[in-house]
């Protein structure tokens, strides 16, 4: 099994990321393809293991799947008609193979449809109850059987209206997809509004779909006959950013992101800024330089423009060298710690009741063997690897590379001390 190997600690780092294109933008617009009947292109793709995955997946549907990986560009051909079958083992790691379900109903809502039950990381119930209570919405029952979600709309997909009972993203991408070819018009109350959503509705309309903001959090979307090419080059990926943002606070250092819109991460920024740090916005650049004074904060996770859930076992690495008391209220999934037991075997003093995170800032973390549990505790490992003192071991890597592009070139360009070890 391939293990990072960390020589900490690294200190005062400096230079400039470029960031790769956001894979939780991917993702859905990759599902999205589905709905097209001839090709989509897209540009500033991540080939991280996720995007793959779902490559395999679009290939096994039926589609053909061209990558061009020096240009970023994916296109992918739709010419024959989808199988509707959604297998286990290619969404038993990656909880993003549930977007198929949208686009497959829209695109065939008289036949049944199979999509096997995802997976991805173990951050606790990531229920979707809520996406298939808005397909209903539509006309379209389900059913389950043997792990597999059974859809179908015996007449077809109708308009409606649907509020989600609390927000969700991948809930509202997927009833957005599904929605697009209805007859008439469906509201969709409390969607998710996170850049990432924005930018699949972004692609949509400006290949033909209509769908229109009537509220923040409302939506109309009025139905079309058929997609048939469509173009778009991805948004940058906000919590790369910040994850590569934090290296800098946490070596106390200059880094310099680029490619990244500021105002995907107003919250994180203004959070930064709170402890101590210097934060510096440059069109689509985003520095982060030594404070002379940090300082212990107070913060809770929630749908964007809050904090991100991604972004919690990021900024809970950096809290455990920040002086004082910090504390951190997560409220999007039950089991988002998973970094704590890791980051403790460093020397982090943190507690945990309940949703909430305690941490007292320590002067020096040390080394440690650590095990990864998810995609986000991986990159919390390697910064608390990053600023302990000694050689630190970081199994299960593999959750880290999928969603992370270039993840061990990228941190030893700015002079992080790490290597592969198989």
């Amino acid at each position: 099994m391939k293990k990072f190997i960390i020589n900490g600690p690294n200190k005062a780092i400096k230079g400039e990321i470029n960031i790769s294109g956001a894979k939780n933008s991917c993702l859905p617009l990759m599902a999205a393809s589905i709905l097209f009947q001839k090709k989509i292109i897209l540009k500033n793709v991540p080939f991280v293991k996720d995007v793959l995955t779902m490559k395999d997946l679009l290939i096994s549907l039926g589609a053909k799947v061209e990558l061009i990986k020096k240009k970023k560009i994916i296109i992918i051909t739709n010419k024959k008609k989808h199988k509707l079958i959604v297998p286990y083992n290619l969404v038993s790691t990656m909880r993003a193979g549930v977007l198929t379900m949208g686009p497959l109903l829209a695109r065939y809502p008289k036949c049944k449809i199979k999509v096997a039950l995802g997976g991805g990381c173990a951050l606790g119930i990531r229920d979707t109850s809520w996406h298939l209570s808005g397909f209903k919405s539509l006309g379209a029952d389900n059913s389950l059987r043997k792990g597999y979600v059974n859809i179908s709309s015996k007449n077809g997909l109708k308009g409606n209206i649907f509020k989600f009972p609390k927000v969700t993203v991948t809930g509202s991408s997927n009833l957005i997809m599904a929605s697009v070819f209805i007859k008439g018009e469906h509201i969709i109350k409390n969607i998710s509004i996170e850049p990432e959503v924005k930018d699949l509705i972004n692609f949509l309309n400006n290949s033909g779909a209509q769908i229109k903001f009537i509220g923040r959090r409302s939506l109309k979307i009025i139905g079309v006959n058929k997609l048939i090419n469509g173009e778009h080059t991805i948004i940058g990926d906000r919590i790369e950013a910040f994850s590569y943002l934090c290296v800098g606070a946490i070596t106390n250092g200059r880094i310099k992101v680029k490619n990244i819109n500021p105002k995907y991460l107003n919250t994180e920024l203004d959070m930064l800024k709170k402890i101590g740090y210097k934060i510096g916005v440059y069109g689509n650049s985003i520095m982060i330089s030594p404070g002379k004074k940090l300082r212990p904060i107070s913060v809770k996770t929630g749908p964007w423009p809050q904090l991100a859930t991604d972004n919690m076992p990021i900024i809970l690495a950096v809290l455990t060298k920040v002086p004082g008391k910090s504390i951190i209220e997560e409220t999007i999934f039950s089991n988002r710690f998973m970094a704590v037991p890791e980051l403790k075997r460093m020397g982090a003093k943190i507690s945990i009741k309940k949703n909430k995170a305690f941490i007292v800032g320590q002067l020096k973390l040390k080394s440690a063997d650590c095990i990864s549990s998810d995609l986000r505790t991986t990159f919390s490992i390697i910064l608390g690897a990053i600023s302990a003192e000694g050689s630190s071991s970081i199994s299960r890597i593999y959750h880290g590379l999928r969603g992370y592009d270039n993840l061990q070139n990228k941190l030893k360009k700015i002079g992080i001390n790490i290597r592969f070890k198989k």
